[in-house]
């Protein structure tokens, strides 16, 4: 084989892994596919760049193109995506475009949903609402420091019941001698937006008698983890409230109750355990007539 005909196959082939990449990188982009443009408003990108992926229904359909700044200031910036021309039969003029990270510090994205079927189908150049992404890193902060301070407060009233002759036993048979394991993973409050997926289950079927923080029959709560295991949530909160009993006494049960419903989950399912708070309610307004175990999930 002379040395000529060795230089040219070299070539060919390295001609070959070029086009291989263009192609690639092309139809990532879309730029082989027939696409049109679709538009969507923001107060705040949260770090969004030129070039992420637009995703429909979890699947890969668009790109943005660019992402232009407002007219002046208390405009909204406008993120202008080219998106695969198969996405016009799904897509509605009612569709909300959400900007996502991948994982916990991944890449951003945007995420549109479907739209509702009577509303009209998207035409390029359409402009869709955008939903301004929750800054996690300020929330995180913010519950950190509420946390705290709830911390402080139920420490000191759980030591002060420990005191109490007639709840030694209560916290002896349910192994929660150091008070401040009941503190861990707790919120002072829940959220003030509604959840978007509950499981919710009869205290007295999960538990037994009343006054019990063992769980007696923890298959139930399986549906619960299947789902924190295999689907994306920003946060979760086991909730529990009591049925009957004095304030105090009923805060502390609840509150070990949300602690043992999630040590199971945690321990049986995989997901980001950080993510999964707990509430005490004991026995409020809130706790309706009967004791609960919610588990609410925020996406």
């Amino acid at each position: 084989m002379s040395r000529a005909f060795r230089l040219g196959i070299f070539i060919v082939a390295t001609i070959l892994v070029l086009a291989a990449g263009v192609f690639l990188i092309g139809d990532q982009r879309f730029l082989f596919r027939r696409t049109y443009r679709l538009r969507a408003e923001f107060q705040n990108v949260a770090g969004l760049n030129n070039g992420a992926d637009v995703r429909v229904g979890g699947i890969h359909l668009g790109t943005v193109k660019y992402i232009s700044l407002p007219g002046g200031p208390g405009g909204k910036l406008i993120v202008v995506m080219d998106m695969a021309n198969s996405t016009r039969n799904i897509l509605r003029r009612d569709s909300v475009a959400t900007i996502k990270t991948e994982g916990l510090l991944g890449d951003k994205y945007v995420e549109i949903s479907s739209g509702s079927e009577k509303a009209p189908a998207v035409e390029s150049g359409d402009t869709i609402k955008g939903q301004t992404p929750v800054d996690f890193s300020d929330a995180a902060l913010a519950a950190m420091n509420q946390t705290r301070a709830a911390a402080a407060t139920f420490g000191e009233d759980a030591e002060a019941l420990k005191q109490n002759f007639l709840l030694r036993g209560f916290f002896q048979q349910r192994g929660y001698q150091d008070a401040s394991e009941l503190g861990k993973n707790r919120i002072p409050q829940l959220p003030p937006q509604p959840s978007s997926k509950q499981f919710v289950y009869d205290g007295r079927k999960l538990f037994g008698t009343p006054s019990n923080a063992k769980l007696k029959n923890e298959k139930a709560l399986n549906e619960a983890g299947k789902f924190l295991e295999q689907n994306e949530f920003h946060l979760a909160v086991v909730a529990a409230s009591a049925e009957v009993g004095d304030t105090g006494k009923d805060r502390v049960l609840t509150q070990a109750r949300a602690k043992v419903v999630r040590d199971y989950l945690v321990q049986n399912f995989k997901f980001d355990d950080k993510r999964v708070k707990i509430i005490g309610l004991g026995k409020s307004p809130k706790a309706g007539e009967t004791s609960r175990i919610q588990i609410l999930i925020y996406h």
